[in-house]
């Protein structure tokens, strides 16, 4: 290469490295600000946000439109009776008012929805609007179908190996302050108001009932974070359930006693093998759940919830109708919690499954129907006033016993916690609300004697104002304490288990865990 070639190469090189240089010191000294680009940010952040609440604007909007068609083509169907002054669309739209008046309760306050669903009904009660006593067929055979779906729900949380585990702790924080409270309410309800011993028995019988729905979301939130190894959903949930059994299972003997006419040796057998045979019944549905269907079946999913809910409505339905009621929910119970066992060890995490979130559905529209409902056998007057003045020294003495055995009971425990557990043992809603409306239906449909219908009318009384008073109460105990009560060093322990994974809701964003 020639002396001048070499010079000319030279010369591009340091050319082509000049511009190089010159377009990185315009990049660097140039800033470019786009108007244009900071509003299309501005509206991306805006539309950001209504996206969020486009599921839940759109999830109410669709439930309006299937609502409203529903209610159309009965109205062309059936006639008159879904006619705007039809007697079928009051009870619906009792139904709907509640729910939304729930929604909005809850929404407002925190508070639990059955609230504003039980004052709808007392509401819609006192201005004539509604009243379930003109139909006792229609309401007694909700109140067959209710049982299923709230005992079924709550059962498939279950986990038996930590109940097999610490089977003394939920034995005793289940079973002994129903007894004590049980015994509490029979003792001063026949010598405050002169009740039989067999009604004061029967009304303790679910008067006693906790409610764990109603406070479960604030157990699983708190226990999440809380010091120390105490799976406290499941000791809670379990221990509540077995609460819920002897509630369900000794109402049902002890109102067969007093409304069915059978042989006295009859009523003691039935009051001894009920239990025992509604576990039995239950174990052996729920094991057979484990191979029908075949796990490989393609509808495996659809079929294992029908045969566990129409074993459940079956059973319920057909010992009530046969004098022994009591056996079928604890079949229920019994029923899901060991089907819900075999479903775990082949994928289906406990209360996170297809059958979990059937029944949660299904709560969510029978829970705002069944407290309106029952919200409307409570009659407002004048001379309710002794009575109710009566049942809050009742509801004072018979809560305080209660709670001072579910502290002496909780052995292992620290102070804190045991507050704690006190907490969650004060509300008293769902079985309440669900059997306390029984007697008077019966009474009604039978025709039977004026006063048992006086009794039955104070036992409604009694139930109502329990509700009215302990749930907030135990809601906001539990949600607001939760946190300070469980947090705390060296605490002693119950045999610790892996707890539950948050997932959430597409159109509401709850824990679903929160649904127990």
């Amino acid at each position: 290469m020639s002396e001048d070639d070499c010079l000319i190469v030279r010369a591009v090189c340091v050319g082509e490295e000049f511009e190089k240089m010159q377009g990185n010191i315009s990049i660097q000294t140039t800033p470019i600000v786009s108007i244009d680009k900071l509003s299309k940010e501005d509206e991306v952040k805006k539309a950001s946000w209504f996206d969020s609440k486009a599921p839940t604007v759109f999830h109410y909007i669709a439930l309006v439109i299937l609502g409203a068609l529903t209610w159309g083509y009965l109205w062309c169907a059936l006639g008159e009776d879904w006619s705007l002054n039809g007697q079928w669309f009051r009870l619906t739209i009792i139904g709907v008012i509640a729910w939304a008046s729930g929604l909005i309760l809850q929404e407002l306050t925190t508070l639990p929805p059955l609230l504003a669903a039980l004052l709808t009904g007392i509401i819609a009660r006192h201005f004539g609007f509604v009243d379930m006593r003109a139909y006792p067929y229609i309401d007694g055979f909700l109140r067959k179908i209710y049982p299923v779906i709230i005992l079924g729900k709550g059962s498939l949380s279950w986990d038996v190996k930590f109940i097999k585990q610490n089977w003394k702790q939920v034995l005793a924080l289940g079973a002994l302050p129903w007894s004590a409270e049980v015994l509490a309410v029979a003792v001063c309800t026949h010598f405050l108001l002169g009740f039989p011993w067999i009604w004061g028995f029967l009304l303790g019988s679910f008067y006693a009932s906790v409610s764990c729905p109603v406070i479960m979301p604030s157990v699983i939130k708190h226990g999440k974070s809380a010091s120390g190894k105490v799976n406290w959903s499941q000791l809670i949930c379990t221990a509540g359930g077995l609460d819920t059994t002897l509630s369900v299972g000794t109402f049902g003997v002890l109102f067969s006693f007093i409304f069915y006419e059978f042989d006295d040796s009859y009523h003691y057998v039935k009051a001894i093998l009920a239990l025992p045979l509604g576990l039995v019944l239950g174990i052996a549905w729920g094991s057979l759940a484990k191979y029908i269907p075949n796990p490989n079946d393609v509808f495996v999913t659809e079929l294992r919830v029908l045969f566990v809910l129409a074993g459940g409505l079956f059973v319920n339905m057909f010992t009530t109708s046969i004098g022994w009621g009591g056996t079928g929910g604890v079949a229920v119970l019994a029923c899901n919690a060991t089907a819900a066992s075999h479903w775990s060890k082949t994928g289906w995490k406990l209360n996170q499954n297809p059958a979990a979130t059937v029944y949660r559905v299904l709560w969510s529209t029978c829970e705002p129907v069944l407290f309106a409902f029952t919200g409307t056998f409570f009659v407002v007057h004048s001379s309710i006033s002794e009575t109710m003045l009566i049942g809050l020294g009742i509801l004072l003495v018979c809560l305080t016993v209660r709670l001072i055995t579910a502290v002496l009971v909780c052995w292992k425990l620290t102070l804190k916690q045991k507050i704690f557990v006190c907490c969650t043992w004060i509300p008293k809603s769902i079985v309440e609300a669900v059997l306390c409306p029984m007697a008077i239906i019966t009474i009604i449909a039978q025709c039977q004697h004026i006063e048992e219908l006086a009794i039955a009318e104070d036992l409604m009384r009694l139930i109502v104002q329990a509700i009215i008073i302990t749930t907030p109460i135990g809601f906001l105990l539990t949600n607001n304490l939760g946190s300070m009560l469980l947090n705390e060093n060296n605490c002693e322990d119950i045999e610790s288990k892996p707890r539950f994974t948050s997932r959430k809701s597409s159109a509401f964003h709850h824990d679903e865990d929160s649904n127990l």
